[in-house]
């Protein structure tokens, strides 16, 4: 039987799949019996060391290879250090600025099969920042997913690895292909357990019925011992198969002294199952192999519901955009020919094209083609922008006009669809102070759940024998704290995944539950609550001639100019509108003269005009303003007053956040008076203009001082100091620096009116934590003393167990249901 059975042609052992993984080596299709094994062919044959297989010793692989060239499980770890593999998974952190050394620090996000409680992640963590050379470790509950950091001059990735697998968990660098793989064989084999757990209860539940029957009416000693042997047969496979991540649970637990929610379930079954065992043998009075059957089939459907629950919570747009296959047409420099290639292998540099109707395959520029691309995966924005040669692309958009060809530039560990996937992450994995009391809470609630069943079992010993081990086993399994625990991660998920379908991306997990203790609002102008680009707001013309003639000469002028000022008349108009003009001259910082159609014009300040008037310089038409004056030498033409202008939704934000109780600030390093034109239109009493970063710091810490709670909303790099001070803070981000965002959110889609759906979302999200919590410990505060008095037979504490952790992830799933359309009309 066993030479059916293909070998892996990496390492050699048996393939339990031989369909699932398979590589081209050495011209032929090669059986692989996992995603590592295929990682690291994969990884040799792309570096060109394909001839490595050519050289292993004789013999076909499986048939006692050498061990120094057919590696074991840990060796199979220690190809994972291979610098070109590395490339494509370890992120360097960045060096000091003030410093021309690379920094040793190295991260990178993991993938961790065997995840089932809270305190697996517990586990995980501690084994790890008790590990020298690692740095900082977060494990995210929901994804399975951790980020972890380490000093390279101490740790290699494989130390890194070995680790986790010494508390009998897997680990590997995430993908999305791979975690897509793993989900897929993850939920077949839920649904395997499920199936054997099933069938092995119904049969066994039969038997039972006759075992029953014969307590009432009678049945002969050999039948008895007949169904018992029986019920066991079929009994055992669903304890060792079925029930084997309870027990593997339990086990990693009790080795590392750390009771988790495992702990009393496996208790509960393993004593049945044994006690069930022993009176087979000794013909004891009673059995509970149906209890055994029953207990395992409804707390694998509940974890097989609430694992459901957990992949839907998280398929936010971000996480899915590159869950299947996605590859690349690049270009082979050798014959100009495209050759498709995997997305995530690309490099920088390489040239790809992109059909339309396609996704773009990662960050670059375009080279060629004019097109819309649709950017909701990033910004939530539905609407497409046109890009043109020379624009910005982000990997995971998608090209919906035109063909494309784009230069990429980043390689996949560093574009902006990785960066927004690990900021995520890290929201999600980080422990609010909330969630730290209920872990602390549940897992001083197992450990009393372990006292109050010895006792229970004392007491019923002497009460009612007969009833004292079904008893204790009630109580172990209906008080399991699996809600406990359960209650806030699950709500947290959600609301990430929510606000980042919407363009709003929480980096940190103390967003959800500091945002809604906020008292005051301070935000930033340029770039938050303007466009942070100058644009025309007022035009006051001075002769006969047509505004938009006006216009037209100022921006034929201003072409020519790289000031950021021109940009607000050339924006205006296409290239083709502008009118050619002869022997432009710039003056820096002050204008452009030039002669349009035998007329020579000049624009810019009024000192600017008043040189070819002999000093005389005209007065603009109010003060304490930039206006831009359009002359000729004989005649003033127009004067254009430029500003930023105000962003279209601010006002209605503003407006929401005064009706919801909360206080507004302007703080601006701007000199003019704009800061308090802004203010005025957006009804906002304290603005202070001028402003240092250190000088807003101040104000930030000043308010505090007055027991306020402070949100700054700024534009996320300059005002990085301010951001870091405040209490929760957000940032205005075009996606290009996500990584070095000092703020606790980061608004992605550029609608600062998004904020009023991130209040909804927030205090949905905090009424959905609290509703968790008191049904959790609502619950295990009836359950335990009703199945210490005897009320709760075992079948229904499974039921009992399994419901509660549904009801907590079912509700938490009802945050994805809070309208994001909501009513910003001011007042």
């Amino acid at each position: 039987m066993s030479e059916n059975v293909p070998s892996c042609y990496h390492c050699g052992l048996p393939c339990n799949d031989s369909t699932e993984y398979k590589l081209i080596i050495l011209n032929e299709q090669r059986d692989l019996c996992c995603p590592g094994c295929k990682a690291v062919a994969e990884a040799i044959v792309d570096a060109g060391m394909e001839s490595y297989y050519q050289h292993r010793e004789t013999g076909t692989p499986g048939s006692s290879p050498a061990p120094e060239l057919v590696p074991s499980f840990l060796k199979q770890l220690s190809a994972w250090d291979d610098p070109d593999l590395q490339d494509t998974y370890v992120r360097e952190e960045a060096k000091d600025e003030s410093s021309d050394q690379s920094t040793d620090k190295a991260s990178i996000t993991l993938m961790i099969s065997g995840i089932t409680c809270a305190a697996c992640v517990w586990l995980i963590e501690h084994q790890l920042e008790n590990t020298p050379g690692i740095i900082k470790t977060k494990v995210n509950l929901s994804t399975h997913r951790a980020e972890v950091e380490w000093h390279r001059q101490q740790l290699q990735l494989s130390d890194v690895l070995r680790a986790i697998g010494r508390v009998g968990y897997k680990a590997e660098p995430y993908s999305p292909l791979v975690q897509e793989t793993t989900i897929t064989k993850e939920n077949r084999q839920a649904l395997a357990r499920i199936g054997v757990a099933g069938l092995g209860a119904m049969q066994v539940m039969m038997f039972a019925v006759g075992l029953y029957a014969g307590d009432y009416q009678g049945i002969a000693t050999q039948h008895e011992t007949f169904l018992r042997w029986v019920s066991a047969l079929v009994c055992i496979p669903v304890y060792l198969y079925a029930g084997a991540p309870f027990l593997k649970g339990a086990w990693r637990n009790i080795k590392t002294k750390h009771f988790g929610m495992d702990v009393p379930v496996a208790i509960a079954i393993s004593a049945a199952f044994f006690a069930s065992i022993w009176s087979t043998f000794t013909q004891g009075p009673e059995v509970y192999f149906d209890s055994v059957c029953m207990f395992i089939f409804f707390l694998s459907v509940g974890r097989y519901l609430e694992m459901r629950a957990r992949h839907r919570s998280i398929a936010s747009s971000i996480r899915t955009s590159q869950q299947g296959v996605l590859m690349a047409r690049v270009k082979n420099d050798q014959d100009d020919e495209w050759q498709l290639k995997p997305a995530d292998r690309l490099k920088r540099g390489e040239v790809v094209f992109v059909k339309a109707g396609e996704t773009i395959p990662g960050d670059g520029i375009i080279e060629t083609g004019i097109t819309l691309v649709n950017e909701a995966m990033l910004t939530g924005e539905e609407t497409p922008l046109e890009k043109a040669p020379g624009d910005l692309v982000t990997g995971g958009t998608v090209n919906t006009e035109q063909p494309i060809q784009i230069s990429i530039t980043k390689d996949p560990k560093d574009s902006v669809l990785y960066t927004l996937r690990r900021l995520l992450d890290q929201a999600q994995s980080e422990k609010p102070g909330i969630t730290q009391l209920a872990d602390r809470v549940a897992g001083y609630f197992v450990l009393g759940v372990l006292v109050v069943a010895s006792v229970t079992y004392t007491s019923w010993y002497f009460i009612e024998p007969n009833d004292a081990f079904w008893i204790v086993l009630s109580v172990l399994v209906v008080t399991c704290p699996c809600a406990l625990s359960l209650a806030t991660p699950a709500a947290i998920t959600t609301a990430t995944a929510k606000l980042a379908n919407h363009g709003f991306l929480p980096t940190h997990a103390k967003f959800i539950e500091s945002f809604r203790q906020v008292t005051d609002v301070v935000f930033d102008k340029t770039g938050t609550l303007t466009y942070g680009k100058f644009s025309i707001i007022e035009t006051v013309n001075l002769c006969d001639q047509k505004k938009q003639d006006l216009l037209i000469v100022a921006a034929s002028l201003e072409q020519h100019s790289e000031h950021p000022i021109a940009s607000a008349f050339t924006a205006q108009f296409d290239s083709k509108e502008l009118l050619p003009v002869s022997a432009p001259r710039i003056e820096r910082n002050q204008g452009v003269e030039g002669t349009v159609n035998g007329i020579t014009y000049r624009i810019g300040s009024a000192e600017f005009i008043s040189q070819m008037r002999n000093g005389q310089s005209p007065q603009p038409p109010t003060p304490h303003e930039q206006w831009i004056l359009l002359a000729t030498e004989q005649a003033d033409l127009a004067w254009f007053s430029i500003a930023d202008a105000l962003r279209q939704d601010a006002k209605p934000l503003v407006a929401y956040l005064q009706n919801a109780g909360l206080t507004c600030h302007i703080l601006s390093g701007d000199s003019s008076e704009h800061p308090f034109k802004v203010a005025q239109a957006l009804k906002i009493n304290d603005v202070i203009n001028n402003a240092s970063p250190e000088e807003k710091l101040i104000h930030i810490r000043q308010l505090q001082q007055q027991n306020k709670r402070v949100l700054m909303i700024g534009d996320g790099l300059n005002d990085a100091p301010v951001l870091a001070g405040a209490d929760v803070s957000i940032a205005l981000s075009t996606g290009t620096d996500l990584a070095k965002v000092a703020a606790d959110a980061v608004l992605l889609n550029h609608q600062i009116s998004s904020l009023a759906h991130v209040v909804g979302v927030v205090n949905k999200t905090y009424r959905i934590i609290q509703q968790n919590l008191s049904w959790a410990l609502a619950y295990n505060l009836l359950a335990l003393p009703a199945a210490a008095l005897g009320f709760v037979p075992p079948w229904l504490a499974a039921i009992g167990m399994s419901s509660s952790s549904l009801i907590v992830v079912f509700n938490a799933l009802r945050i994805q249901k809070v309208n994001a359309q909501l009513d910003l009309k001011a007042n």
